[in-house]
């Protein structure tokens, strides 16, 4: 058994940059008939999901037909060079966009030019931690050397390959595909040139990215940071693979479906979306000195690996019970406080059941009144899986959310496996003070973070 990761700010605090906790004074997204926070909220407070069937390209051969798609109109209408980033996927565009709609938000730059106009920060003390996808695509420029390469019964020639199909590969395709390309366009566009870090492809490692940045701030290897997350998996690759592992489909005994009803027996697993979300991460004695806005800061992180022999997690739901307790005991919650609490909400079965089991235990050990102050929310639901993305994009909906009191219903009626009416309870007026975010990923990776309202 794998276990990892605790951070509780509240300990070390103590020695670390002056006993100063970090704080979120920045949040950009961009998603699915989501162009800015306040539309995110609005949709949100509809209680009506954007999932829709996707149009944006031909997915007559794929394996699904809806999900939350990004309109090129609206990825236009924030005139990117298209030299610039000719040939790169989408997800690099909507994490650059992200980007730059957080610093504007967090005040250290202009929100036309995009130039820095905060010199509390120099650019070698700026940092940058992002969760990206690579996610498919990039195999299908290799088609047309294929067609070059085969063998008389069909199989591939490597000799002809390396005579002739090579010379049909594009001189960009491996550029194209690099992990690590969003991390340089974001850093080189906003003089990112601090501590920064790069994670590839899992719906988890935005989680790891915060609680990476969060050191870094603590630790003085940067004195501000961008946290990013942005993916996109509509496309046949990625959605190929991600169906064959259980973790997409949009599938149903009457037919293909347009929602993600997570926790109900209609759940049958995650429909495929895309776009970027970013925080601006800094100390809390900085935020101050600069006046800036506070959303939120954050209590704790942690990580927790089941490392099951599968894709889905443990059905004992014993790495979110883990995760939970921690977060919980971070946090400092008390009987009085009021506390979002939004699940990974995949809408697969397996997962919700193991993430319904980790939720009992987790309640079970926690006081009558202090469990009536326990809110859910799901925010997947809404606006499909963002997978790379998810967790910085869902931790910036709760973020904001709680700073503006905003109610965040479930999207869908829930089934009665749920845990005691949880699901059904009324949203507080006045929203909540506390925040728990979670997140899964394959093997049974669980992670979270406690964010308190300022």
């Amino acid at each position: 058994m794998i276990k990892n990761g605790e951070t509780d700010y509240n300990k070390t605090n103590e020695s670390l940059n002056g006993g100063e906790e970090a704080v979120i004074t920045g949040i950009g997204i961009m998603a699915p008939m989501a162009d800015s926070l306040t539309q995110a909220l609005e949709i949100i407070k509809s209680g009506k999901s954007v999932l829709k069937k996707l149009e944006k390209h031909d997915y007559s051969a794929m394996p699904l037909e809806y999900g939350g798609e990004i309109s090129k109109e609206a990825l236009d209408a924030h005139n990117l060079d298209p030299i610039k980033y000719k040939g790169f996927q989408n997800y690099i565009q909507y994490g650059v966009i992200a980007a730059g709609k957080a610093l504007a938000d967090a005040g250290l730059t202009d929100a036309e030019s995009g130039r820095w106009t905060c010199g509390l920060y120099d650019e070698t003390r700026r940092g940058a931690f992002v969760s990206t996808g690579v996610n498919g695509n990039n195999a299908e420029a290799l088609f047309e050397a294929f067609s070059f390469s085969a063998a008389p019964n069909g199989t591939l020639d490597l000799s002809a390959f390396a005579s002739e199909g090579v010379g049909h590969i594009h001189p960009k395709w491996i550029l194209t595909a690099l992990s690590n390309n969003l991390i340089f366009f974001v850093t080189s566009q906003y003089s990112l040139k601090g501590d920064n870090n790069n994670v590839t492809f899992t719906s988890a490692g935005g989680a790891y990215m915060l609680s990476a940045a969060i050191n870094s701030l603590k630790e003085g290897g940067c004195d501000m940071a961008v946290v990013l997350g942005a993916d996109s998996i509509l496309n046949w690759q990625a959605i190929d693979e991600l169906g064959k592992l259980g973790i997409l489909n949009d599938r149903r005994l009457s037919g293909a479906a347009s929602s993600m009803p997570a926790f109900s027996r209609d759940a049958r697993g995650s429909l495929p979306s895309e776009g970027g979300a970013a925080l601006v991460i800094e100390l809390k004695k900085n935020a101050v000195k600069r006046g800036a806005k506070v959303y939120a800061a954050v209590k704790g992180c942690s990580q927790y690996c089941e490392a099951s022999q599968s894709p889905a997690p443990l059905e004992t739901g014993e790495g979110f019970a883990e995760v939970f307790t921690r977060l919980y005991r971070s946090a400092a919650i008390g009987p009085e406080d009021r506390v979002l609490v939004n699940l990974n909400a995949s809408a697969i079965p397996q997962w919700d059941a193991a993430e319904l089991n980790g939720l009992k235990k987790s309640l079970a050990s926690i006081s009558p009144a202090a469990l009536n102050n326990i809110i859910p929310c799901a925010l997947k639901p809404y606006f499909g899986h963002l997978f790379s993305a998810s967790f910085v994009f869902e931790t910036a909906l709760a973020a904001a959310a709680m700073k503006e009191g905003s109610p965040c219903p479930m999207p869908h009626a829930v089934s009665d496996k749920e845990p005691g009416g949880f699901f059904s309870r009324e949203f507080p007026e006045g929203g909540c003070g506390k925040a728990l975010i979670f997140t899964c990923c394959t093997g049974g990776s669980y992670a979270g973070v406690a964010l308190e309202k300022l």
